[in-house]
């Protein structure tokens, strides 16, 4: 991790950021930034960014307890249905995290980092899920399809994040500040 000392506008790095919709976003804020007066230290890190992970769990969730809404509670009506699929899915959210973690800690070589290959897997089931929920004939379907719309506009997102990565590198540079290691 790195620490950029009294730059504020290092809080727009799109290295602070992991899904590409977002650095995209703060690539964007970062070069209309202006420079003020900040005696503060910003924590350069892909897990800093409080919006993005505050947003992303909190559609993953929803997203969920609609589909929870549909099945499990499916004879229920929407309203109380959705209430009480929203902690079941805030709890059934953890089980593929830790299954997946389980499965790829005892297949993974000894001390190795899972965290982005459980990332991964996790998010792969949430697209699967999506992809069958898309096709059922209930209003989920909408739910679905905002899923499958939003994997797509990141995958836009990302081509363009990596055809401007020399130039967020030599902005990121640019600001860099005084850093220090962690």
């Amino acid at each position: 991790m790195r620490l950029v000392r009294g730059r504020s506008e290092a809080r727009w790095f799109p290295s602070r950021h992991n899904f590409a919709l977002f650095r995209l976003a703060a690539y964007f804020r970062l070069r209309i930034a202006r420079s003020e007066p900040f005696e503060g230290i910003v924590a350069i890190d892909r897990y800093q960014s409080n919006t993005e992970t505050y947003l992303v769990a909190a559609w993953i969730v929803l997203t969920l307890a609609c589909y929870l809404t549909v099945t499990l509670f499916a004879s229920w009506p929407v309203p109380l249905a959705f209430a009480t699929a929203v902690p079941v899915a805030l709890a059934g959210v953890e089980v593929p995290m830790i299954a997946s973690g389980l499965v790829l800690t005892l297949v993974a070589p000894r001390g190795k980092d899972i965290t982005r290959a459980n990332s991964v897997s996790v998010m792969l089931l949430f697209f699967a899920a999506a992809a069958y929920f898309a096709m059922r004939p209930t209003w989920v379907r909408f739910a679905a399809w905002q899923v499958l719309f939003l994997g797509a506009a990141n995958a836009v997102a990302s081509a363009i994040v990596f055809f401007v990565r020399d130039d967020i590198a030599r902005l990121e540079t640019a600001i860099g500040g005084t850093t220090s290691a962690h």
